[in-house]
């Protein structure tokens, strides 16, 4: 049986791609090692606009740019400079259009040319520490090391580096705002089921650089003003305590550092590629292989002793073992037939339908 896979692993291969936004410089070489603020590219990105209505300042509604520009796509222009103006006539006497500023031109309509103005410079960090295995001529890089994935469910806020902290005794437990104080200053803190608007607000005063919880509920993604604390949950939206699977890895990691990456597809503009939000803590070796992506690098089908985590149903968010598949269709509590497999969650064994489990790899 194939089910849906999803990576809670402690030592796996690690090969994720850092790209700028635009062209730009690469300010890192193959075989060398960074840490995760390590900046390794830089670029310029546009950042304002200005409209110049040439037909509109001619007079002439049915112009014909090709009669009267000056200047072409690409180029950089002055301000006050001349980019059109009408044919024919005395040259002192003739219409003519000026840039109201310097700036680049990015492009040009039918009846209009849209200048740059402005570029905002952006830097890109390596995000984990390890070795960077390939630069992507001038995008990006391939960073390569081994450690902790954990790919989590929904988060927002983007990335963030810093200590994991952990702050709850159990998965089940709410992070309280009392909880925080200037010893979480600069920290990944490690919470427990949920967080609340009170707790990322305290956690903003303290200057906390993350969150990781089992749930989240959707009306932290609409705060406003939005905090400035990146939140990670595990488990997904609603009130759902954090696998204690997930729990206990991360609490392995304490005071180590630990990357992680809040967004969501609600938050993720249009012109923007996706990013799942991610758990990463390496050990900076270069063992890499694992492709940043939300799908193991060879999903194989589940076997006796395969992890597992349900996803729906009684005992929504427990981990556990398969202990044997049985060959035909169980009746489940609500009278449903359905293929399964015999799930072990600490002493206990569960009969599970599969549209109920994910892989956990």
């Amino acid at each position: 049986m194939q089910l849906p896979v999803t990576t809670v692993n402690s030592n796996r291969k690690i090969s994720i791609q850092r790209m700028l936004p635009a062209p730009g410089e690469i300010l890192v070489e193959p075989g060398q090692k960074v840490e995760a603020l390590t900046v390794i590219g830089q670029t310029e990105t546009p950042s304002r606009f200005r409209i110049i209505d040439i037909a509109r300042q001619l007079g002439w509604p049915d112009v014909d740019l090709d009669e009267v520009l000056h200047i072409a796509e690409g180029e950089s222009v002055t301000i006050n400079q001349i980019i059109a103006s009408a044919p024919g006539g005395v040259t002192l006497l003739k219409r003519s259009v000026r840039t109201p500023v310097a700036g680049h031109v990015a492009a040009i309509g039918p009846t209009w040319v849209l200048l740059e103005t402005e570029r905002t410079p952006t830097e890109v960090q390596a995000f984990i520490s390890g070795v960077v295995a390939r630069v992507l001529g001038n995008r990006g890089v391939v960073v390569e090391a081994n450690g902790t994935i954990i790919e989590a469910a929904c988060g927002f806020g983007g990335e963030a580096v810093g200590r994991l902290k952990r702050l709850v005794n159990s998965p089940f437990e709410p992070l309280s705002a009392s909880a925080l104080n200037e010893d979480a200053s600069d920290s990944i803190i490690l919470g427990g089921q949920t967080v609340d608007e009170e707790v990322l607000r305290e956690a903003e005063k303290w200057k906390v650089r993350g969150i990781i919880v089992g749930s989240i509920d959707a009306s932290l993604l609409e705060l406003d003003p939005p905090t400035k604390v990146r939140v990670v949950a595990t488990e997904g939206f609603g009130d759902l305590p954090m696998s204690a699977y997930t729990f206990g890895i991360l609490t392995s990691l304490s005071r180590r550092e630990v990357s992680i990456r809040g967004r969501s597809l609600h938050l993720s503009a249009a012109a923007q590629p996706y990013e799942p939000p991610i758990i990463l803590a390496t050990d900076g070796s270069k063992k890499g292989g694992y492709s940043g992506s939300s799908q193991p690098e060879k999903p194989t089908p589940v076997t006796e002793g395969s992890r597992v985590r349900i996803i729906q149903g009684q005992h929504l968010g427990a981990s556990g073992t398969i202990v044997n598949i049985p060959a035909e269709p169980q009746v489940l509590a609500t009278g449903i037939i359905a293929l399964g497999a015999n799930i072990k969650f600490q002493n206990e064994v569960v009969f599970v339908p599969w549209a109920n489990l994910e892989q956990v790899a």
